[in-house]
């Protein structure tokens, strides 16, 4: 008999890719679609690259300052120490990702669409994705000042290591957020946590912030 598949731990593969050809500035425009390249310590601060497709590239040292990929798809790739004070990616697909070493300051990632994406050892002030669709996504040893899932639908997250400032969960629709081994300071719309996953020993911890999330005054 097939054993059951895990409803809770995120199925992701490793990406690994392997022969890229060297990627230029000149390539990345708004709607091209590029297949196979690495893009190394370039400077991408304020390019418009709405509707750019990345299909198995890596991108690694690059600044991004301001870029703009609304509607992009990034299919397995990996971005590694990339650093963005603010970059926008609304309404994007990223579908086989691994993002690791990166800082960010704002990512204004909302109403996008994320399956098997990884993010690890990364630090971004405000991770907005609201509104988006987020299955099979993991964060580890990671710092993030705003987590924004409000109006996501989550199957399959996992946070490890991780500290939090705010979770904003508010209109979320929520499968198996697992936030077991995660450090988190505040809640902010803790009346839709109903399908998060916490340890035990974190009780003590969260029962404070669950009281204030849901109005509760403990005297």
């Amino acid at each position: 008999m097939a054993r059951p598949k895990d409803a809770v731990t995120p199925r992701i593969d490793e990406v690994a890719l392997t022969g890229l050809a060297e990627g230029l500035l000149a390539d990345l425009e708004p709607g091209a679609d590029l297949d196979g390249l690495a893009f190394d310590g370039l400077d991408l601060d304020g390019l418009d690259l709405t509707r750019l497709v990345l299909d198995g590239c890596a991108l690694t040292g690059c600044t991004a300052d301001g870029v703009r990929l609304d509607l992009a798809r990034l299919l397995e790739c990996v971005v590694s120490r990339l650093t963005a004070p603010s970059l926008r990616a609304a309404g994007a697909t990223f579908r086989d990702v691994r993002i690791s070493d990166t800082r960010v300051g704002a990512a204004e990632l909302y109403d996008g669409e994320w399956q098997r994406v990884a993010i690890e050892g990364s630090r971004i002030d405000y991770l907005n994705l609201s509104g988006g669709d987020l299955e099979d996504v993991r964060l580890t040893d990671c710092t993030v000042g705003d987590l924004d899932l409000r109006g996501a639908g989550v199957a399959r997250m996992s946070v490890n290591g991780c500290r939090i400032g705010t979770l904003s969960v508010a209109e979320a629709r929520l499968a198996a957020l697992d936030l077991r081994g995660c450090v988190l300071e505040r809640i902010d719309g803790g009346r839709h946590l109903a399908g998060a996953i916490l340890a035990e020993e974190q009780l003590p911890r969260f029962a404070p912030l669950l009281a204030e999330a849901l109005g509760v005054v403990v005297a």
